[in-house]
C-alpha cells in the first residue's frame, strides 16, 4: 500500500528508469479496458466515459480507444474542459482521429440522456490526489452517475474520495468496480470506503518489472 505522494515518487522513478509517463498511462488504460471486457462482451454496448483535465482523464481516453476497438459505442464527456497534461492531450487527439464522440459536459439534459441509455460508465474525473469537496458542475455529474442503473467503473479511485484519508464527499461516485493502478492506496483498504469502491481490482502498469521501491 502506498500514499498518493509515494505513488507520484514511484512514477517519477519509473519514468527515469525508462518507463515513460505516457507508457504508464497506456498500460493503465489498456489494463482497465481488459478488466471491463473480461466481464463480458462490450460489442454494441453503450459506454459513457467522463474525463477530467488531468492524467486520470488521460487514462479514460485510452480506455475509450480500447473499448471502441472492441466494438463499443463510446461517448466521451470532458468534465472540466480540455485536458491540461501533455500525455492526456495526446490521447484526446488520438480519440478525435478515431472519430470517438467527444463533448464538453455542459448540457445536463444530454448527459442525463446518455446515462439513461448507458450500459457501462467509466469515471476518469479525479485520481488519488483528490482532496476537499466536489464543486459544481462536477457534483451534479457525480449525482447523475450515482442515479444511473449502468455498471460503473472507477479508474484508480472513485471521484470525490480522498485516496489517503478515506474522506468522501457526500456525492462521491459509488462504483461497482474500482480498477487500481500498481498499488492499493489507504482508502482502498478502509472499510468505510467500500460503499464507494465496490469490488477492487489492482492491476499492473509495468512499474514492478523495474524493481522500483521506496
Amino acid at each position: 500500500m502506498v500514499t498518493s505522494t509515494q505513488m507520484k515518487e514511484i512514477e517519477r522513478r519509473a519514468d527515469e528508469a525508462g518507463l515513460s509517463y505516457y507508457q504508464m498511462m497506456e498500460n493503465a488504460g489498456i489494463g482497465a479496458a481488459e478488466q471491463m471486457t473480461s466481464k463480458g462482451t462490450v460489442a454494441g454496448k453503450r459506454v459513457v466515459i467522463f474525463c477530467g483535465k488531468g492524467n486520470n482523464g488521460g487514462d479514460g481516453f485510452v480506455v475509450a480507444r480500447k473499448l471502441t476497438e472492441k466494438g463499443a459505442s463510446v461517448q466521451l464527456f470532458l468534465v472540466e474542459g480540455e485536458p491540461k497534461t501533455v500525455d492526456a492531450i495526446k490521447n484526446r487527439k488520438i480519440c478525435e482521429t478515431l472519430a470517438i464522440s467527444i463533448k464538453n459536459a455542459e448540457g445536463e439534459n444530454e448527459i442525463r440522456h446518455s446515462l439513461e441509455v448507458a450500459d457501462l460508465i467509466v469515471d476518469g474525473i479525479y485520481g488519488t490526489g483528490f482532496h476537499g469537496e466536489l464543486r459544481e458542475p462536477v457534483r451534479k455529474i457525480t449525482r447523475m452517475i450515482n442515479q444511473s442503473k449502468a455498471v460503473v467503473y472507477a479508474l484508480d479511485i472513485p471521484s470525490g474520495l480522498n485516496g489517503d484519508t478515506g474522506d468522501a464527499d457526500e456525492d462521491t461516485i459509488r462504483a461497482d468496480f474500482t480498477i487500481v493502478f500498481h498499488e492499493l492506496k489507504p482508502a482502498h483498504v478502509d472499510e468505510k470506503c467500500r460503499r464507494c469502491c465496490g469490488q477492487i481490482i489492482c492491476i499492473s502498469i509495468g512499474i514492478e518489472e523495474l524493481l522500483i521501491d521506496l
